[in-house]
């Protein structure tokens, strides 16, 4: 075995190293001048301490300024590290994603296959703890193009042996609508979402969906389409905006009895999607247990930086380590309820995500995504 194929940083994600080691090794890979983006090599003077000898564990992740506002406008070349051309050639041009633009200019960030593989091998893995079943045909009502969330549903497909249907959907227009009050031109783009997604129903086998709360609202106010989605759907994959614990439950168990419902996080700054944990009632909030040490959550109270309780509700920070990427203490925009990992690994699992109503000086939209 190769010395890099031993690395922490290629362990893969379903068998985790030790925290310690996997930041141990992330550092000195990112701040390596041999090794390093020249992103990090100039975020690196601006330090008053050395990553590669005073950063060791997750608490020592705090030290770290939130540099993620910075992703809006550095380029992308300037985020790969040197280290890569160290190990050969580039295997393919990076995939750029970018956030959803919610809190301004959207954040861009990317992904080379090694990473890209372990993060969506993993999600495939959490979504067979749901039962779903190869070869059941998927529809995307998610958005695609920059945003990761399609890119996703559709590997995630492929991963099942599944055909995948999908439509065309731009959140950042609705965002922009419901921002300066057009309430009736973004619920007549809504209905055009909603039209194609009718129009895939009525002619296909769709036993997965993948779809966001304010959409699911939308379809169930066509009766037809309810009696579609019981007839056919064996599951809905639902995030990408907040749902109310009400809605969650009536539409458990009045609205699509016989459908499993499954929700779902993600996020661009950690380059990882994960379903809600397996086993919940009808009656309980989603909890979300992220693929730790590599992408990992904190809940804070943002006034002292330090822990909540558990089961209290405070701002979630996340933190990014792989060979891509090193996006350490980003405070994000959501909330949520602090819960133990259910595996005891570092870092916090999450319930109840709620977005802020202002992030920075900019009032938070959700809009359908």
């Amino acid at each position: 075995m190769s010395e890099q194929a031993a690395s922490a940083l290629d362990v893969p994600w379903d068998s985790p190293p030790d925290s310690r080691d996997l930041i141990q090794e992330a550092v000195e890979w990112h701040f390596n001048p041999k090794t390093g983006s020249p992103f990090w090599q100039e975020q690196a003077k601006k330090l008053d301490f050395d990553p590669r000898t005073d950063v060791s564990s997750v608490e020592d992740l705090a030290l770290f300024p939130n540099v993620v506002d910075e992703l809006r406008h550095i380029r992308v070349e300037d985020l790969v590290p040197r280290g890569y051309e160290s190990i050969g050639e580039l295997p393919a041009p990076p995939v750029v994603g970018e956030s959803g633009g919610t809190t301004g200019a959207p954040k861009r960030v990317f992904v080379l296959p090694d990473v890209r593989e372990q993060s969506w091998a993993w999600y495939h893995n959490r979504l067979q703890e749901h039962g779903i079943r190869n070869g059941d045909n998927w529809l995307g009502c998610m958005p695609a193009g920059p945003h990761m969330a399609g890119i996703v549903a559709q590997d995630t497909a492929h991963r099942f042996g599944s055909v995948f249907f999908t439509l065309d959907l731009d959140p950042r227009w609705v965002k922009l609508l419901v921002g300066r009050g057009a309430a009736e031109e973004a619920k007549h783009y809504v209905t055009h979402i909603v039209n194609q997604l009718e129009w895939i129903l009525q002619s296909q086998d769709v036993g997965v969906m993948v779809i966001t709360p304010p959409l699911i609202e939308a379809l169930c106010r066509r009766d037809n389409l309810v009696d579609l989605v019981n007839e056919k759907v064996n599951t809905i994959i639902y995030g990408g905006t907040s749902m109310d614990p009400d809605t969650r439950q009536l539409l458990r168990t009045e609205v699509f009895p016989q459908v499993d419902l499954v929700s779902i996080f993600g996020s661009t700054m950690i380059f990882c999607v994960m379903p809600e944990r397996p086993g919940a009632a009808d009656t309980d909030p989603p909890v979300f247990d992220p693929p730790s040490p590599f992408s990992m959550f904190s809940v804070i109270d943002p006034g002292t930086g330090k822990n909540v309780p558990y089961g209290e509700r405070g701002q979630v920070v996340t933190h990014h380590i792989t060979r891509n990427l090193f996006l350490p203490n980003n405070l994000d925009r959501d909330t949520g309820v602090r819960h133990p990992h259910r595996l005891g690994y570092p870092g916090d699992a999450v319930a109840e995500f709620r977005p802020v109503q202002e992030f920075g000086d900019t009032a938070v939209i959700e809009g359908v995504y």
